[in-house]
């Protein structure tokens, strides 16, 4: 079964509510913490550009490191409500699920 990530904003919102990140770190936050990770790389940076665009979230060049420059992203306030879409939509869908795993173990258990 393939995943696509479709709700890689939500997550990646979710952990800039955390503090200001980098894609990288967000990638290795999804590794480390989602029970089921479909998200790779190249999800994370269309996505954040995606959020971006939207306004969702702005980024900024952190120079703290003077070796490298790292592209920054902060949470907006649209962003803050497009979370609380998210988390709206995500609900629906858990009872909408449940529903169906409830539905075919009683079946399975005739099967």
């Amino acid at each position: 079964m393939k995943h696509t990530g479709r709700h890689t904003g939500a997550f990646l919102l979710l952990f800039l509510t955390e503090g200001d990140s980098y894609g990288g770190k967000l990638l290795q936050k999804c590794e480390e913490e989602l029970p089921v990770n479909p998200i790779d790389s190249a999800i994370i940076y269309r996505t954040l550009k995606k959020l971006e665009i939207e306004g969702a979230v702005e980024s900024y060049l952190d120079t703290s490191d003077q070796d490298k420059l790292i592209k920054m992203y902060k949470i907006t306030e649209v962003g803050k409500r497009k979370l609380e879409d998210f988390h709206v939509d995500i609900e629906a869908k858990i009872k909408n699920l449940s529903f169906f795993s409830n539905k075919y173990n009683e079946w399975k258990k005739e099967y």
